[in-house]
């Protein structure tokens, strides 16, 4: 008898329309569709990518990532939107914290030298802000440390001044009353707390970091990424890709508003199943 691939998923495939790979997504992870070769870029702004997206939702984002062949960008579930139903959208600006215990190696020399050497060129949070571009997110890698808030809203306010569109924060964050009060200032956080001391700094900006992640331990978000978050969560898309998954995520929204309304208006569940499979 032959002997069968024990890498082999046999599945049905898909009757939508839009789902144009002959890999389905009952075979991740044994099997993922490819990348393009040639990604799609559109002639727009990133204002209007924001605005673009925000019409969409995580699911048909998601779907579409899976089709491009861009797959675990879904970050860990414990962040979430400090307002519910908030939908965030933008241009990572990748943000490096740490944890800082309390600096008794230097000696006063060393720490007014290091004052004054800030006090010219800016200190690492400042930097941060002169980093921020309008369209941004500001997306925060502490390394998982929970001790201190490490953002609040006076940081808050200012970089909304300088154009920033949101805030993904992996550590603790506080003032959420004012932060609630910034009008399309969306915020998603591990969590609240009203305690700033212990010690945090700004390690560097701009630079890859790592998020906690749903399907692997970290999902990595670089420069240029583009990020995405709603009710169901954040979800990150690799710069090279972000204009041709926007597209295929409209395609897949447009086809699930028409079925949406058959299925409202009473479809037949035998029709409901010949033409879309499982829902």
């Amino acid at each position: 008898m032959e002997k069968s691939d024990s890498n082999a998923v046999y599945t049905e495939p898909s009757k939508l329309p839009f789902f144009d790979s002959e890999i389905t997504m009952m075979e991740y992870p044994v099997r993922i569709p490819p990348k393009p070769q040639n990604p799609r870029h559109l002639e727009i702004t990133d204002q209007e990518r924001i605005e673009r997206f925000k019409k969409l939702y995580g699911g048909c984002l998601n779907d579409a990532l899976y089709l491009k062949g861009v797959v675990n960008t879904v970050v860990h579930h414990s962040i979430q939107p400090l307002r519910a139903h908030d939908v965030i959208a933008g241009r990572a600006l990748p943000v490096k914290w740490h944890s800082l215990a309390p600096e008794v190696h230097l000696s006063k020399e060393e720490f007014e030298a290091r004052t004054a050497k800030w006090k010219e060129e800016g200190s690492p949070q400042k930097k941060m802000h002169m980093s921020i571009f309008p369209g941004c997110v500001l997306v925060f890698d502490n390394g998982g440390d929970e001790q201190a808030a490490i953002f609040g809203e006076m940081s808050c306010n200012l970089a909304r001044s300088r154009g920033c569109v949101g805030v993904v924060n992996a550590g603790m964050t506080r003032d959420s009353k004012y932060v609630l009060h910034l009008e399309d200032f969306p915020y998603f956080t591990k969590g609240t707390t009203p305690n700033a001391y212990g010690g945090w700094r700004v390690m560097d900006v701009n630079v890859p970091i790592y998020l906690p992640g749903h399907l692997t331990h970290y999902v990595i978000v670089n420069p240029g990424d583009f990020i995405f978050g709603d009710d169901d969560g954040l979800q990150i898309i690799p710069e090279p890709y972000v204009d041709e998954v926007l597209l295929k995520a409209e395609e897949i929204f447009a086809f699930e508003e028409e079925e949406r309304r058959q299925i409202r208006e009473g479809m037949p569940i035998d029709q409901v199943y010949t033409e879309f499979g499982d829902l």
